[in-house]
């Protein structure tokens, strides 16, 4: 296999400019991004409405508790890994000069979805069991793997390295990861009360379903493009602004039809 070129997007960006990149690469390939959150967050919530008759905007009040943390574990270890890997590999064919494709980004995530989930499952304990003692410690471990979904599904050395690895990006960028995750879900939470706000009748309703599940892609795509990038700036901070070659695994590659034969 020859050897790749060092991917272009990997670069060192201030919280700004990650946004900023995220929106422009938004605007380049809007379609594309929707349609790969639409594609997990549309029968997600379509599932939920039919078995608990809630709505993506209902609000969570009166919800039970027991329904409410499985519903929250689901959406945690099943629904934002899907949505990450797919992202970031449309990413990195963006960054290696390529306009990605749905069928073959779906692909490449359904396969390394389960290395994904693995480690954002026994992260996501270690977050839970942080918060659990003293908050600060889960803060900390928050910042720690905030990209070991995205080291799992790129670099493809198994769960266990991936937890490992997204620690060794995130160390002494706890800061430049806070602002970032702190300005999403500041941005998730505006968007998500707008349109709760909006007059739409009945919560499951089709009008506040169908707005709900637009809202939902939405905020859950832009998290994902703007983590993914946030992957890349860490990459390139971590190797002192140098670009390295990001190397898959050739069965990924596989995946991918080669050129036509001439004749």
């Amino acid at each position: 296999m020859e050897e790749a070129e060092p991917n272009a997007i990997e670069r060192e960006r201030s919280v700004s400019g990650i946004i900023g990149e995220a929106l422009d690469v938004y605007q380049r390939y809007p379609l594309i991004f929707l349609t790969l959150a639409l594609g997990v967050i549309g029968p997600y919530e379509l599932i939920v409405l039919a078995v608990t008759g809630t709505g993506p905007l209902s609000s969570t009040a009166h919800e039970p508790v027991a329904r409410f943390y499985l519903l929250l574990v689901i959406e945690a270890i099943v629904v934002t890994p899907l949505v990450s890997v797919l992202h970031i590999h449309a990413v990195l064919k963006i960054g290696e000069g390529e306009r990605p494709r749905i069928g073959q980004v779906a692909l490449r995530g359904l396969q390394v979805l389960p290395v994904a989930v693995a480690a954002v499952i026994v992260s996501g304990a270690g977050i839970i069991l942080g918060f659990i003692a003293l908050i600060v410690p889960g803060i900390l471990l928050s910042l720690h793997w905030a990209v070991v979904a995205q080291v799992a599904a790129i670099e493809h050395e198994g769960w266990i390295p991936s937890l490992r690895r997204s620690g060794q990006l995130a160390h002494d960028q706890f800061l430049h990861i806070f602002w970032l995750l702190l300005l999403i879900a500041l941005v998730t939470a505006g968007v998500t009360a707008g349109a709760r706000a909006i007059p739409l009748g009945s919560a499951t309703g089709a009008a506040s379903v169908s707005v709900g599940i637009a809202v939902r892609t939405i905020t859950a795509s832009f998290a994902a493009l703007t983590t993914a990038i946030l992957y890349f700036d860490l990459r390139a901070r971590l190797s002192g602004g140098r670009p390295r070659t990001l190397v898959e695994h050739q069965d990924l590659r596989d995946l991918d039809p080669g050129p036509p034969e001439e004749d």
